[in-house]
């Protein structure tokens, strides 16, 4: 019988770092046991921040078209970095093979390392610790000759959406409050055959502005023809207003091409004081919106994501994997939610 989440021998064996770091083949590194300080450790001053801070080229580049591709950060040259190009991708066939959801790629320490230096080389190494990450974390992967509409943990989501409604994340000045963020793992990257990101540019957009219009958030009209495709190198970053249309692309090439199913890391920036709303439905509210409930891991600062203790590493896989339940049939099962502390 599958153990429940609730269970002692179950919450021992998914949060002990020896069980992950075997399962990686010694390549990844988990994160440490608990201490008394770890909690302490993540508590973090209201920081406030704002759209300005970006890189001009950045900024301009959001402003206008709505998104934009960065290179991978020049400091992956280096030998370590370079091992653990082929750690993540090896970390997540082993996962697969062992039953585990791609989420689970949550739990090792080079996964934050990751996310970590993409801010820096998005808003620049002095503001980067000022920035805080949303607690959508999420690990995607894609897999091959998987049958059109069969949905599966990790699978891309094929629905042009928007990650939030207009009003959801920008400001007075309509300037964005967050930015949604989407960086390949794999050795190819995202290319046009293997799963890249599909994007609707913000002037070929007739309801971008509009968040009371039904139109802004029913997308189904859009189709691949009109997407700009953000082709991305391994550890590159895609970067996009999260009001933009998008969705992501499936692994379409044949066997003479020599690339491998797309998988990626997705998270969101918080620019600004503002917290992100995810909610797919607008406020008639002109002063601010009314945040929905959040349960189980809130926001951090960039300098803090990596902290803390096993308990909290898999409250992120839990919600990670939550978050997107209403995409994957029958989960979560029952008691998922409370076993995983992710209940008021």
């Amino acid at each position: 019988a599958v153990a429940k989440y609730g269970d002692d021998e179950a919450v021992a064996k998914y949060g002990e770092p020896a069980y992950w770091e075997d399962l990686s083949g010694g390549l990844l590194t988990c994160c440490c046991r608990a201490t008394n300080n770890d909690n302490e450790d993540i508590d973090d001053d209201e920081v406030v921040t704002s759209i300005p801070l970006l890189p001009s080229k950045l900024l301009n580049e959001i402003t206008s078209r709505g998104y934009f591709v960065l290179p991978p950060s020049p400091c992956r040259n280096n030998s370590k970095e370079q091992h653990s190009s082929t750690a993540l991708s090896s970390t997540l066939d082993a996962l697969a093979n062992a039953g585990w959801p791609p989420q689970f790629l949550l739990m090792y320490n080079e996964t934050w390392e990751l996310l970590k230096g993409a801010v820096q080389a998005i808003v620049g190494d002095d503001e980067c610790d000022n920035f805080y990450i949303e607690s959508d974390v999420n690990i995607w992967s894609l897999k091959r000759n998987n049958p059109p509409g069969k949905y599966y943990i990790g699978g891309n989501f094929i629905k042009p959406h928007r990650d939030m409604v207009y009003n959801a994340c920008h400001d007075e000045n309509d300037q964005p409050t967050s930015l949604s963020v989407w960086i390949p793992l794999n050795p190819s990257g995202a290319t046009n055959h293997n799963g890249c990101m599909r994007i609707i540019p913000m002037e070929e957009d007739d309801f971008f502005y509009s968040p009371q219009h039904p139109n802004h958030s029913m997308n189904s009209k859009y189709a691949e023809e009109d997407a700009e495709k953000l082709v991305c190198a391994q550890f590159g970053s895609c970067v996009w207003d999260p009001t933009c249309v998008h969705w992501g692309g499936g692994f379409e090439a044949d066997e003479s091409e020599e690339q491998e199913p797309r998988s990626s890391l997705a998270f969101t920036i918080r620019l600004g004081g503002k917290a992100a709303d995810f909610g797919t439905t607008c406020t008639t509210s002109s002063s601010s919106l009314k945040q929905q409930q959040q349960t189980g891991p809130e926001a951090c600062l960039v300098k803090n994501c990596d902290k803390g203790d096993s308990k909290r590493r898999l409250q992120m896989v839990a919600k990670s994997l939550l978050s997107y339940s209403h995409h994957w049939p029958g989960f979560p099962f029952e008691g998922f939610r409370e076993n995983m502390g992710l209940s008021r």
